[in-house]
């Protein structure tokens, strides 16, 4: 039997907790489908069934054939039907999560920006294409940066990225911009997996 990864672990743990839970009162709190097995959602404008009996979840491109989610798709699915708060509602207010007070009171330092380096270059000289990955993704164009769009994670939960490319004297940058209420959404460690996914779905539309 293979040895199963502390990604695994962890995921599995959470999906144990959404058995738990009351599915019938998800479903009326985030105005989501669900039937006797499965409980639906759209995230990224891709849509998802969570199993009721078992946890696992699943995602369709084409509304036939599913497969299964990986683990930055599971741990903000789970993270934000089982710990967001009773009264949800955005400020209208767009932030870096880095900066929201909560994190400074629990010495939060690590930015999106050192993080996702990395990723960031991946997109330079692809202006085009990510722009068309957006829209795919039915993001709302912006005037901010080389490429901006304000895309949906959730139907009732936007976020704004926004691409410089590289230049002479400036690396690639990715900037993720958040609802100053966020945290009532999902933990600030979630905002990470988001944002690994979001740059793994862009690539995928990028290549395709």
């Amino acid at each position: 039997m293979p040895i199963k990864s502390n990604y695994d672990i962890q995921a599995d743990k959470c999906k144990l907790e959404f058995i738990k839970m009351d599915h019938k009162k998800i479903a009326e709190k985030f105005n989501l489908k669900y039937d006797e097995d499965y409980l639906y959602i759209y995230f990224f404008s891709t849509k998802y069934r969570l199993n009721k009996r078992t946890g696992h979840i699943e995602k369709t491109y084409d509304n036939s054939n599913y497969i299964p989610a990986k683990f930055n798709e599971i741990m903000t699915l789970l993270d934000v039907l089982a710990y967001s708060k009773e009264d949800l509602s955005l400020s209208g207010k767009w932030i870096n999560v880095t900066n929201l007070k909560e994190v400074f009171r629990t010495g939060g330092t690590v930015t999106h920006t050192d993080l996702f380096a990395a990723s960031s270059k991946k997109f330079s000289g692809k202006t085009d294409q990510l722009i068309k990955a957006c829209e795919k993704l039915k993001g709302r164009k912006i005037s901010q940066g080389d490429v901006g769009y304000i895309i949906d994670i959730f139907d009732f939960l936007p976020i704004m990225f926004i691409f410089y490319d590289e230049d002479s004297e400036f690396p690639a940058e990715c900037k993720f911009l958040w609802d100053e209420n966020i945290l009532n959404f999902m933990h600030y460690e979630t905002t990470f997996y988001v944002v690994n996914y979001l740059f793994e779905r862009l690539e995928e539309l990028i290549e395709t």
